[in-house]
């Protein structure tokens, strides 16, 4: 199976490694909350940086896990503001644009992995 026909299906990678959602700080031009301009992401799970940019709660030094991931036994890793999701979020994907694997994605998701392995 292709990486792309297994994106298609519900053993979707995502949602057994929510590793870009621990991993990363989320920061974005303050536009995107809700209530300033055309902004849907939730003001009240965002964190000021400076006068322009914001981020998600949790993700302020990176290395921690954004405050809108959820995670449970029947559903694995999911946002839950996966439609109001800044651009950060939205940018990036498994895949590259040129349908090759992102590797930033893969060596996340080898860690996500090791930690399952770890599990007792």
């Amino acid at each position: 199976m292709t990486l792309e026909n297994q994106l298609s299906t519900d053993a979707n990678p995502c949602f057994e490694c929510g590793q870009c959602c621990q991993h990363f700080r989320v920061s974005f031009y303050h536009g995107e909350i809700a209530g300033n301009g055309a902004g849907v992401v939730p003001g009240e799970l965002t964190t000021k940086l400076t006068d322009h940019l914001a981020c998600m709660k949790g993700t302020e030094k990176g290395g921690a896990p954004c405050v809108a991931l959820r995670h449970t036994q029947a559903e694995g890793w999911r946002c839950s503001i996966y439609e109001q999701r800044p651009s950060p979020c939205r940018e990036f994907n498994i895949l590259n644009e040129d349908g090759t694997p992102n590797p930033d994605c893969l060596r996340l998701q080898e860690v996500a992995k090791q930690r399952r392995q770890e599990l007792p």
